[in-house]
């Protein structure tokens, strides 16, 4: 039998030699199992094991869901496993052509994806499998690295790379995620990915025998050249490839503040030798990131899509799970809010409404203002510093920076007076916010509860610009829940360098929050959280998977 079916996928057999090469074990025969009756998401909730999670979450998709496209396009996905990215690619292009060494794998994306009409799966190794024609894309998603193990070259990296390009189009692209051999998470206690040795990599893999390694981004591309590439793009998926939450790019890199990983680690445990937030504050700060950053993602081509930064929402309710992308096309930066899911297409059109009723509720704070086209929520991009990232170089000063922090409060943070009414419970309150709340508090008619630092950026001009309408309310919150909010974002944040001077309550206490109020907002907060990610936080699944941290030498956050 050289093709067979399943649902609507083609597999094809001629190139298969009749044993799996590479294989996950009989976990493989779960994941199997879990597929053929539909259950993923349910099993993904409940379970906690690391294959389930690698093969089965959709937050694999955020690594190309972003990138747009050609219409019509043929696609090349080379090492398609389970079939965690073919989805997605069938969704993107007119015909995806999978090639994958595994069988077994093969059936479980075949029945994963079993209603896709335009997905044809090649099981054989792909040195050995005759290509007769030209593909718009091709992906590396976590398999450049094997090319060790099955390309039969004298330098297999390069080899790989010259290969694929004879099935490229003149005009095409190339795709390859990739974990950095120098990743800060590997000199920080993380096991090497493939060995599951520490150090391995930064040790140049000098103390393994096997075929299989990662790159510098140096490494990379120099091996490019040798390649023949001269158009390539470096992206940089956080934490890493395999689960991104975030994308950077060279044009926008993250500053102090925006990127504390610690103890998200679902693979393996892990010991932790240094502070993992002081850190990437650090490399962030004094622009090191794009060297240490825990993988890539590479697009070999001419790549003008513009996007420079994007963060996902997936482990919310489907009715607001969304992406925030910043963009730059026709020399103008702006910052594009859509939906994940069909059900979140309603919360984006909200923004724009939202906007225009809490806009002027706060004098000294300017609002940026957006426009809903095709679905997505679109703002200006303003040119400045986010406000939490400003309070880095009050790291080391306490006192200086909780004086910082309520001169902003109160110079731009603070309603009139005359705008605020007495507080009182409704039934809208309770379905957000729980039925626990403070006595004596004042509100706003329309109030902003996500007035967080990083929502907000300081210009060169120094007006203060706030940019983030998605959890405007018009129904009564206790202003002071706002300010509670911004607080202890902010503390959390920068625990490592605050702790020592003040616990979170003497630091909030400070901020301007009664200490009776405390226990009252988190208790708000946490309904806050059931609002948004569901019952008990149910969408919040990856917590299910972290694995044992130990802290070595340090206190951590």
């Amino acid at each position: 039998m050289m093709r067979k079916q399943i649902g609507k996928v083609v597999l094809d057999y001629t190139y298969y030699a009749g044993e799996d090469l590479y294989s996950d074990g009989d976990i493989e025969d779960v994941l199997l199992d879990i597929v053929k009756k539909g259950i993923q998401d349910e099993v993904l909730y409940s379970d906690n094991r690391w294959p389930v999670l690698y093969h089965l979450s959709n937050i694999r998709e955020n690594i190309l869901e972003w990138y747009p496209f050609k219409k019509n396009a043929d696609v090349l996905e080379i090492g398609s496993g389970c079939g965690a990215v073919t989805g997605l690619l069938s969704r993107k292009a007119k015909h995806v052509t999978c090639i994958e060494l595994s069988e077994k794998r093969s059936i479980i994306n075949a029945y994963r994806n079993s209603g896709c009409t335009n997905v044809e799966i090649l099981i054989g190794n792909f040195q050995e499998i005759k290509i007769d024609k030209k593909f718009d894309y091709i992906t590396l998603i976590g398999v450049w690295e094997y090319s060790g193990m099955y390309v039969n070259d004298k330098n297999p990296y390069i080899g790989m790379l010259k290969k694929i390009k004879n099935y490229l189009k003149e005009d095409g692209e190339i795709f390859i995620a990739i974990e950095n051999k120098m990743g800060l998470k590997y000199w920080n206690g993380a096991a090497e990915d493939h060995t599951g040795n520490l150090y391995d990599g930064i040790n140049d893999y000098v103390n393994t025998n096997r075929k299989v390694r990662t790159f510098s981004r140096p490494e990379i591309e120099n091996i490019f050249k040798k390649a023949g590439i001269e158009e390539y793009k470096f992206y940089y998926p956080m934490p890493d490839y395999k689960l991104p939450e975030t994308v950077y790019s060279d044009d926008f890199l993250p500053v102090p503040g925006m990127e504390h990983n610690y103890a998200k680690d679902y693979s393996a445990s892990r010991i932790y030798q240094f502070n993992d937030a002081v850190i990437t504050d650090q490399i962030s700060e004094d622009k090191m990131f794009p060297y240490f950053a825990n993988s890539f993602l590479v697009v070999a081509g001419k790549d003008d899509t513009g996007m420079q930064y994007i963060k996902y929402n997936r482990c919310r309710k489907k009715e607001f799970r969304i992406k925030t992308e910043l963009c730059y096309k026709n020399n103008e930066k702006y910052v594009k809010k859509q939906a994940l899911d069909k059900q979140a297409e309603e919360h984006i059109l909200h923004m724009k409404e939202k906007e225009e009723k809490w806009n002027g509720s706060l004098p000294n704070l300017h609002c940026i203002k957006g426009y809903i086209e095709e679905g997505a929520y679109i703002t200006p991009f303003i040119e400045g510093e986010d406000l939490e990232a400003c309070f880095y170089k009050y790291r080391n000063n306490a006192e200086l920076f909780i004086q910082k922090f309520c001169y902003y409060v109160k110079e731009y943070l603070t309603p009139d007076e005359k705008s605020f009414v007495s507080f009182y419970p409704t039934e809208e309150f309770y379905s957000v916010f729980g039925k626990v709340y403070p006595e004596g508090q004042k509100t706003l008619a329309y109030t902003n509860t996500d007035l967080i630092f990083s929502n907000l950026k300081l210009t060169p001009a120094g007006e203060m610009y706030c940019f983030d309408y998605e959890w405007v309310f018009d129904f009564p919150v206790p202003y002071d829940y706002v300010i509670w909010k911004c607080a202890i974002q902010l503390y959390t944040k920068y625990t490592a360098y605050l702790m020592k001077h003040f616990s979170k309550k003497e630091f909030l206490i400070r901020a301007g929050i009664e200490e009776k109020n405390l226990a009252v907002f988190l208790e708000m907060d946490n309904h806050f959280a059931e609002y948004v990610f569901g019952q008990k936080q149910k969408e919040c699944y990856l917590k299910n998977y972290r694995q044992t941290v130990i802290r070595q030498t340090m206190r951590l956050i």
